[in-house]
């Protein structure tokens, strides 16, 4: 079965206190954001060695709040990884337009065909999930998940959630 990870990203203004993960009752109206991953495709592989490329695809479709919104907060172009959106996050002091902006997101359903290549591993993996990077927000006990659904967003991880020990990319066109 498949395990989604997902990681607390703390502003650099902000200091946790203890292993606080979550927003507590005093906490109102504040934002939380979360660095994770969607898997999109459970994808048998049939390359194994390390010296052994393989292509593939992955078409389909998925009902997801639409991350655009939360990059046109920073000015990001749709085609940026998602790494460019947690550092402007990270520098925001307010978070007051992303904050609009959660509350007035709704869910669509998002199309994605992408092509990539994958290597083979010296690890006996010979099945992996292949993912879309993902941006939860969570703010007065509400969570959502923006899928990033781009390329520079495509990835393969493990059954446990862990990135896959081969390479893998995604092939633009």
């Amino acid at each position: 079965m498949y395990v989604s990870r997902q990681s607390l990203v703390v502003p650099h203004h902000h200091v946790l206190e203890g292993h606080v993960l979550a927003a507590t009752t005093g906490d109102h109206q504040k934002i939380q954001a979360y660095s994770g991953t969607k898997a999109i495709k459970n994808y048998g592989i049939t390359v194994q060695g390390s010296g052994v490329t393989g292509q593939g695809e992955v078409s389909g479709s998925l009902v997801t709040y639409d991350y655009k919104a939360l990059y046109d907060v920073y000015n990001l172009k749709q085609s940026d990884h998602r790494k460019y959106w947690f550092v402007s996050y990270s520098k925001d002091t307010s978070h007051d337009e992303l904050k609009k902006t959660f509350e007035k997101s709704k869910t669509l359903t998002t199309n994605y065909d992408f092509k990539f290549t994958i290597q083979g591993n010296d690890y006996g993996v010979n099945s992996v999930f292949i993912t879309l990077e993902v941006i939860r927000l969570e703010m007065d006990g509400v969570t959502k998940d923006f899928v990033v659904n781009n390329s520079s967003s495509l990835g393969a991880n493990n059954a446990d959630g862990s990135a896959y020990q081969g390479e893998f990319k995604a092939v633009d066109g």
